[in-house]
């Protein structure tokens, strides 16, 4: 690690016992410094002994509180005292077998609670099974992440375990499992086993999605985790229902107060053509309402007064109904409340009572006012949810809130201070896994902050690392967190609806980071700015900054625009941060509305790739067709080439490949063209198009390609939508698609003319200009499925993953009624379509962000088709349509991750001793362009499933074969 004075310092852990530091007597520990370059000693080590017990607090799994641990450096400082730039860790290997268990409780939580120290005893004393890990779900939790219960009973859990059971006895683990589902079944829970793979990630898939509990706050929380002894785990739940159940009758006497406030004054009758005073409507109704509350308003007080009243003491002067579930000897009107045996009902007791009230046309909008009320009082309403690490008792404490709401944060902030005084009434500690933050200070004891201020000072008395950080004054008396609330309707910025609509799609967003693994634009050892998580932070803050500039008449900076737009350009639009995302932003759908925000707004840069690309696609007259691909793909992509070698052969692009740097905006023109050319385009590609060969460029005319001798009664009738790179760009592709549809006898409908489905200009941000594609292609279909209304279309087939998500939205039932959309892979699938196995090859498959196989799962339609293993290779190929020419900066961080993913699996290939050529297979053109350029770092070819299949299946001259078999007979062109 790095120290504040430059210097260097290694810490080694001497006489390691391969487990629990705090199992030891005494650690011992060697710090050795050295002077800035890394090499000369600064004196000799110093051996450092703490005992183990200085780690944890005794009967603890967890415990942070102790920042200074003896001097120790590095640990558990909040890296107040040095970076730390490399570690090593000793990694236990996972025992072979795994079970997973998912136990479910609907009694009481302080009954099934203990549930958890008899698992965990349980499994510490097994010869054979290890406990891996035990999480734990509150109620409230369960519904927030949309839980779908197992078991077959009525009603909702109030708890829920899921563990992992692991041993390298596969009998051992299962009889583990079976005895912890008893002892949850001993608890009032059921218990589930998962053992696949598919299994277990499903039981753990509701753990991933609890950062959803703040959905309803627009993600902000207050986040307190603390440690409890699991044997008082069952008290610490009692308490945060305790203090649960008081914030909920707050709450609902405040929505009390709130209602009798409306009907004091005046109401919103609905008056008839004959208008009616309205004390002469309302008659006694307003104090007949009025007393409904105050009656409610005394039951309500009077429970939250009594909450620790013995029920021994109420007598029979207060009648109280049985209670549902057996009570505690001592038990307190708290526990007929925790157990439902009394509830404090706004419907039941409030509303019901209003509805009878005011029943009748004229005071619909009083009920509606009412309801209105409720659920704005409702949303201040404070609550505490838990979830925890039930292995060790670390709990996370969470207390959703708005942040432009001080009454609800207040309210929060004396609910945190219970909190802490209840964890260290239990002989807990404040602080597990999460540290000591700002908003923890205040519970810290005195001493150990005095404690840390003098190692501080001793280590770093300038206050160059991390200042004021576990320092006094380090609290929350100067912290501002921003709100989504805080974005207010009566914004006068242009296209405000726009931005209010990028504004609210992102507004829930958690800022829990599971969006990061999957996204294509995060690439750590490039760019670490630019996962869905940062974007949408960055965007919220560029929003509120369009908004307080135009509030207060300054003008909005082109500036912010221009990052605005820089965000944007950092997604490929993939979508794939959409599954992992707990509460379903899809960021591929923002970037597209933040493109077309900025072309509204006449803010978008222009880029000359991008505007001839979408010019070449968008064209649809032969000879521009002709003229384009002439300039643009067969000199452009030449001259790229010739770049690419220059710049080899001098050393320019061996940096930006080797090492991509990240970027903050646009780079400098000379950079952008390295950029550009430090992957060579693809050459050796078709002279003209699949429709120039075939001689079917007429846009008057509708192709109807048939095998005479194949064609019977019986024989498919399919519609063809090649797209613009199966069609223009790669013509095999296109040609590859209808021979093999051809060879199976198979009856292939094209679309008359050169057409774009619309989805490059759609996700460019040129909405209009998409939906107008859009909807004139589907009157053409319309036109076309009527002229052919005797050939029966179930099939529309396509060739390209953004065809068929565009295509998607053809409405293509309507068109051709009871027809499905499918890939020309998954097509031969069905039609029974392979390959035996190819000699001398082995393959590799991308699967591109786009995937046009929607029915079928990508990987496997590749193995099925050729017939072998096909290895999947993961990441964006980093051609992303117009990315690579629009901002090669990003492509080169997206490629820098593919490169070494194909070198990865392509070493794995060679190490199972095949000395054969690879190939890496895909089913998207634009990814072919994309996988084409990786040859030269790679050595693996690149090409699209059905060509590699016309190639084995039709012979090496299928492209010319089926040319000319089209051209002489096999084209009946029918007039639109």
């Amino acid at each position: 690690m790095v120290t504040p004075e430059a210097d260097w310092m290694l810490v080694e852990r001497l006489d390691h016992n391969l487990g629990k530091i705090h199992e030891l007597d005494l650690a011992r520990f060697r710090v050795t410094r050295f002077r800035p370059d890394g090499r000369t000693l600064l004196g000799e080590p110093e051996i450092l002994e703490v005992p183990g017990r200085q780690f944890r607090k005794h009967g603890l799994g967890k415990d942070v509180t102790d920042k200074v641990l003896g001097g120790l450096p590095g640990v558990q400082t909040a890296g107040c005292d040095g970076i730390i730039t490399s570690a090593r860790f000793i990694l236990h290997r996972l025992p072979a077998h795994t079970r997973t268990v998912c136990l479910e409780f609907f009694g009481q939580v302080h009954d099934a609670v203990p549930s958890i120290v008899e698992i965990k005893s349980y499994l510490d004393a097994h010869p054979q099974a290890i406990l891996a890990g035990l999480e734990h779900l509150d109620s409230r939790y369960l519904k927030a992440v949309g839980y779908s219960t197992k078991a077959k009973r009525a009603g909702f859990p109030k708890m829920v375990l899921v563990g992992d059971i692991v041993s390298d006895d596969e009998h051992a683990v299962g009889e583990a499992a079976s005895a912890v589902v008893k002892i949850a079944n001993a608890r009032g829970g059921e218990g589930f086993i998962a053992v696949s793979p598919e299994a277990r990630r499903k039981f753990w898939l509701d753990r991933a999605r609890t950062a959803a509990i703040a959905r309803h706050t627009n993600a902000f929380k207050i986040n307190e985790d603390v440690v409890i002894p699991l044997a008082r785990l069952g008290d610490y739940s009692d308490g945060i229902e305790r203090i649960n159940i008081e914030l909920s009758i707050r709450n609902k006497l405040k929505l009390l107060g709130a209602l009798e406030e409306f009907l004091q004054g005046e109401l919103p009758l609905v008056q008839d053509d004959v208008q009616i005073p309205a004390t002469e409507l309302l008659g006694g109704r307003r104090e007949q309402a009025v007393e409904l509350l105050r009656d409610a308003r005394g039951r309500w007080r009077w429970l939250l007064d009594s909450l620790d009243t013995p029920l021994a003491r109420l007598g029979e002067a207060i009648p109280l109904p049985a209670p549902l579930t057996p009570l505690p000897s001592a038990a307190t009107v708290f526990h007929l409340l925790q157990n439902y045996t009394i509830r404090v009902s706004w419907k039941r007791e409030v509303r019901d009572g209003l509805h009878q009230i005011f029943s009748g046309r004229a005071y619909g909008h009083v009920l509606e006012q009412c309801d209105a009320i409720h659920h704005r009082v409702l949303k201040s309403r404070v609550f505490v949810a838990l979830h925890m690490h039930a292995g060790d008792g670390n709990v996370h404490t969470n207390i959703p809130v708005n942040s432009d709401d001080y009454a609800m944060l207040q309210e929060a902030n004396q609910a945190v201070s219970r909190i802490m005084t209840l964890a260290k009434s239990l002989d807990g500690v404040i602080s597990g896994e999460h540290g000591i933050g700002i908003t923890k200070m205040d519970y810290l004891e005195p001493e150990r902050i005095e404690a840390f201020a003098r190692y501080k000072q001793k280590v770093d008395p300038e206050g160059r690392f991390n200042r004021g950080k576990l320092l006094a004054g380090g609290d929350l008396a100067n912290a501002y967190t921003p709100s989504f609330n805080l974005l207010e309707l009566e914004s006068l910025i242009l296209e405000q609806s726009a931005i209010g609509g990028i504004a609210d799609s992102i507004k829930n967003c958690l800022r829990c980071g599971k969006c990061k693994p999957v996204c294509s634009t995060h690439v750590p050892r490039a760019n670490l700015l630019y996962s869905p998580r940062n974007k949408i932070l960055a965007t919220s803050l560029l929003i509120e900054a369009f908004l307080y500039e135009e509030q207060t008449r300054r003008g909005v900076s082109l500036m912010h625009f221009d990052e605005f737009g820089d965000v944007a350009d950092h997604c490929t639009v993939c979508h794939k941060c959409l599954n992992p995302c707990p509460v379903d932003i899809d960021f591929g759908d923002v970037s597209v509305a933040m493109r077309n925000f900025l072309r509204r707004q006449g803010k978008k840069r222009f880029d000359p790739g991008t505007a001839a690309a979408m010019f070449f696609l968008t064209a649809t007259d032969p000879a521009t067709i002709k003229l384009v691909r002439t300039l643009m793909i067969e000199w452009g992509y030449r001259a790229q080439r010739l770049g690419f070698t220059l710049a080899k052969r001098l050393g320019l692009a061996r940096a930006q490949t080797g090492h991509p740097p990240a970027t903050v905006g646009r780079p400098p023109l000379r950079a952008q063209v390295i950029h550009f050319i430090n992957k060579p385009m693809p050459g050796g590609l078709p002279k003209r198009t699949s429709r120039a060969l075939l001689d079917i460029e007429d846009n008057t005319v509708i192709p109807v390609i048939r095998n005479p001798a194949k064609v019977s009664e019986d024989s498919d009738a399919v519609f063809y939508f090649p797209g613009c790179g199966s069609e223009r760009l790669f013509s095999q592709v296109g040609l590859a698609t209808q021979a093999m549809l051809y060879e199976i006898g198979t009856i292939t409908v094209l679309p008359p003319g050169y057409l774009c489905c619309g989805y490059p200009q759609t996700a460019a941000g040129n909405h209009d200009k998409g939906e107008k594609i859009i909807t004139d292609n589907r009157v053409l279909f319309h036109r076309l499925a009527n002229t052919l209304n005797y050939l029966d279309i179930k099939t529309v087939i396509v060739s390209c993953g953004t065809c068929m998500d565009q295509l998607m939205k053809y409405e293509f039932d309507r068109i051709f009624p009871g027809c499905r959309l499918l890939d020309i892979h998954e097509y031969l699938l069905e039609k029974g379509v392979k390959l035996e196995g190819v000699k001398g090859v082995r393959y590799m498959y991308h699967e591109p962000c786009h995937t046009p196989m929607k029915t079928y799962q990508g990987l496997r339609v590749a193995n099925r088709l050729m017939g072998d293993e096909v290895r999947l290779s993961d990441r964006c190929c980093g051609e992303s349509g117009t990315l690579a020419v629009s901002r090669p900066d990003v492509s080169t961080q997206v490629r820098f991750r593919k490169q070494e993913e194909m070198q990865n699996d392509a070493a794995a290939i060679r190490a199972q001793g095949h000395g054969g050529a690879i190939k890496i297979l895909t089913s998207c053109p634009s990814c072919l362009q994309g996988l084409a350029r990786y040859n030269e770092d790679t050595g693996v070819d690149a090409d699209y499933i059905v060509v590699e299949m016309a190639r084995h299946l039709l012979g090496a001259n299928w492209l010319t074969d089926y040319v000319n078999l089209a051209n002489h007979g096999g084209i009946e062109r029918v007039l639109l």
